[in-house]
Order: structure tokens, then C-alpha cells, then sequence
């Protein structure tokens, strides 16, 4: 595919001055954690510019707050290479039992040898003391949903198996770990959200079609990565291969997912903005950075070197960058 496409992207791009900052506070960090070990990660590291990402999508946040957050994001990328390398279901459920162990474990990793287990031992003790019990709750509950839907699709992998459209949708939702990132909206602001608001009907539908946008804007500029890997997970490849569609049809149906999706969020956090809970401060910073992850997440795509051609194998397939069209609030 040789054009770019636009996506739908009404918020105003955001850029915390800490960024350059915490870019090279990370770089220390994954190398203190043997995160960067392999031939060639540093490199890799310094172009995905995994900082950017954070700094686009909570760009009010602290420096401080800012390198927890970064340091989260480095901790599940890791986590989330490892358990694709792991090998098939069995060895997944084995590595995903270690996490689980890990957050209910009062050591929380302080032990641990170098590696992704040691590094989520220390941004989960940084955090977790910062909340409340409920928060911990539910977060724990979102990183499980995570875990679970990359069992899921290590199953998917050793059947060689094309997920239906309908159930990609639902688990892409959580293999993307979204709501854990928007859970860490909260403490790197200090907030934390009443009970009332999270079981609200417009801010839960705010909350999902972000989500939902996030993960398919990924595919939107991944999908080459995958096609040349033979996985089958993602929502340009399951739309073609479920419609039996040419490629470009594909992506064009999925930037028309995207785009609905934006519209729904649009006229949600609208409807919620009318409501009577959307005069709490946490809401209105809890609302901002969902917006804020929109955006920033389509910035990042096109800075990063983690989806550029040179990180796919093979040849002839070009990743299509969308556009943003409508980019004012």
C-alpha cells in the first residue's frame, strides 16, 4: 500500500517540556533494569522515543510523575516482547502466573534478577502506595485482563488461527493494556476518581472508544510488522481476511472504525460534560488526558522508529502513516 490515509483527530496535540528530560533519564533506566542487553536494543530503544509517548499523552504530569509513567510503558512493552517470544500457550500462562505472583507478592521484586519481572517489581511499588485500596483493585483487574488476552492470543498463534472480527474487537480492548494507562491517569495527578463517575454511562463510553481508537490507530500503522510475521492479530488483517477484502479495502474499513470511534467519543464526553458530575477537577483531568492519548498516540506513530519499515522484515510493505484531519478542538 503506497498512499497514507487520514484518520479523523479533532484534539489539539500536546508535548510536556520534560520530554528530552525523561528520554534520557529512560535510556539509563532500561539499561540499570538489562531491558537494552540484546545486539542492537539500544538503538531500537532511542528510536521508539517511548518517553514521547507518555509526554504526549499526560503532558501536564510532573517531570517525576512523567518518569513513572515512562518507566510503566517501558516495564509492559518488555513484558509484552517477552511474552510474545515465550513459545506457545503453556509457556505464556507460565510467564503471566510470574506477573500475577509478582503484584500479589509483598517483596514485589525487589529480589529479582534483572529483566522485565525486576522492573515491574519497581514501578508497581512506586505506584501502589500512592493509591487507595479500590485503585489497586482495579488496576491489578486491568493488568489481568491484559495477561489473559495475550494467553489468548499465543493460543490463537500455535492454532495458526484468524480471529472472528467481533471477538478481535473485544480482545484488542485489552491486549492494547489501555486501561491500565488510563488508570495511571489518576496518581501522576494525584487524583483519584469517585466510584459514581467510573460506573457512569458517558464517562464508560469516553473511556472505551478512546481505548478502542488507540488500539486501532496501532493497527492502522502496524499491520505491515504483522502480515510479515504471519500474525494474524490485528484489525486491518481480520477485517480483510473475515470480508475477504483486498488490502486497501481493509484499511480503509478499519480508519472507518477509527473514525466512528472518534465520533463517539466526541459526542460522549460532550453528553458527560452536561452531566452533574463533570464539575469534580479529577473528571475534567481524567477527561483531558483521555483526549490527550487520542492525539498523542497518533503524534508519537509518526516520531517513532517502532513502526518504521526498517523494523519490518521483508520487503514491499510500507507502512501507511495516517494523516490527521480536523485537528483543532
Amino acid at each position: 500500500m503506497q498512499s497514507t490515509l487520514a484518520v479523523l483527530c479533532p484534539f489539539t496535540p500536546r508535548l510536556s517540556p520534560h520530554a528530552d528530560a525523561v528520554q534520557r533519564w529512560s535510556l539509563q533506566w532500561a539499561t540499570r533494569h538489562g531491558l537494552l542487553d540484546r545486539p542492537g536494543a539500544r538503538a531500537v530503544f532511542a528510536r521508539a522515543r517511548f518517553a514521547n509517548l507518555m509526554a504526549r499523552t499526560y503532558p501536564d504530569a510532573a517531570a517525576a510523575d512523567l518518569r513513572l509513567a515512562t518507566a510503566w510503558l517501558i516495564s509492559v512493552f518488555a513484558l509484552d516482547d517477552r511474552l510474545e517470544r515465550a513459545g506457545g500457550p503453556a509457556a505464556t500462562r507460565h510467564h503471566v502466573d510470574e506477573v500475577r505472583r509478582l503484584l500479589r507478592d509483598e517483596d514485589h521484586g525487589k529480589g529479582l534478577p534483572k529483566g522485565h519481572l525486576r522492573a515491574l517489581g519497581e514501578v508497581w511499588r512506586r505506584t501502589r502506595d500512592r493509591v487507595s485500596p479500590a485503585w489497586r483493585e482495579r488496576f491489578t483487574g486491568h493488568i489481568g485482563e491484559y495477561l489473559e488476552a495475550t494467553v489468548w492470543e499465543a493460543g490463537n498463534r500455535a492454532a495458526n488461527r484468524p480471529p472472528p472480527v467481533a471477538e478481535y474487537r473485544v480482545m484488542r480492548f485489552r491486549t492494547a493494556a489501555v486501561d491500565m494507562f488510563f488508570d495511571l491517569i489518576e496518581p501522576l495527578h494525584g487524583v483519584e476518581l469517585p466510584a459514581a463517575v467510573l460506573a457512569d454511562r458517558d464517562f464508560a463510553a469516553m473511556r472505551r472508544a478512546a481505548g478502542m481508537i488507540t488500539a486501532i490507530f496501532n493497527d492502522l500503522v502496524s499491520w505491515p510488522k504483522e502480515e510479515a510475521a504471519g500474525d494474524h492479530h490485528n484489525i486491518v488483517l481480520a477485517l480483510r481476511h473475515e470480508r475477504r477484502l483486498p488490502v486497501e479495502a481493509a484499511v480503509r474499513a478499519a480508519v472507518g472504525e477509527h473514525d466512528a470511534l472518534v465520533d463517539d467519543f466526541v459526542a460522549a464526553r460532550a453528553r458527560f460534560a452536561a452531566g452533574p458530575l463533570a464539575g469534580d477537577p479529577a473528571v475534567a483531568v481524567v477527561a483531558a488526558d483521555l483526549a490527550h492519548w487520542i492525539r498523542g498516540n497518533v503524534d508519537w506513530s509518526m516520531e517513532s522508529g517502532r513502526y518504521t519499515p526498517a523494523e519490518v522484515p521483508g520487503e514491499g510493505s510500507p507502512i501507511a502513516v495516517p494523516a490527521q484531519r480536523r485537528s483543532v478542538e
